[in-house]
Order: C-alpha cells, then sequence, then structure tokens
C-alpha cells in the first residue's frame, strides 16, 4: 500500500508535465484571458452606448429648441408693428 501511493504521485507528476497536460494549461490559460478581455470589451461597450445616449437626448432637445425658436420667428415675422408717427417725424 505504501508503494501505491509513491507510484500515484510519480503518474500525477509525470501526466502534468506531459505534452497535452502542458497544451490543456496553456488552453485554460488562453481561455481565461479571453473571457476577462471580453468582459472589459463589454464594459467599454456599455460606457460608449451611454455616451452615444447622452449626445443622442442632447441633439434631440437642441433640435426641438430650435424648431421652437423657428416658429417663433416665423409668427413674429407676420406680426406688423406700427411705428409711432411722432418718432419717426423727429428723425
Amino acid at each position: 500500500m505504501n508503494r501505491a501511493t509513491a507510484v500515484l504521485t510519480d503518474w500525477n507528476n509525470r501526466v502534468n508535465q506531459s505534452t497535452a497536460s502542458k497544451h490543456d494549461q496553456a488552453q485554460v490559460a488562453e481561455i481565461t484571458r479571453l473571457r476577462s478581455q471580453l468582459r472589459n470589451n463589454r464594459r467599454e461597450r456599455q460606457r460608449l452606448q451611454d455616451e452615444v445616449d447622452a449626445a443622442a437626448t442632447v441633439v434631440a432637445a437642441l433640435a426641438a429648441e430650435n424648431a421652437a425658436l423657428r416658429e417663433q420667428a416665423a409668427h413674429r415675422a407676420a406680426v406688423v408693428i406700427p411705428l409711432n408717427r411722432a418718432h419717426s417725424t423727429q428723425d
């Protein structure tokens, strides 16, 4: 029985140092790195989407304000304001 423990330990050491094991370890490390990169990219995409949404909100507000000002200016131009005769004769 004591020999079995030593044999199993030796077996595990050799398996961990095998080419297939090293390949698996490299693959696990690469997958971990890619998952981390994906998380970071998703966070960055969300931050950029928030910026785009904020900019779109500002553009929509400015467009609405611009349309209101144009309409106000159009109605103002149609109003005739009489000149004060006393003021016009002094010039």
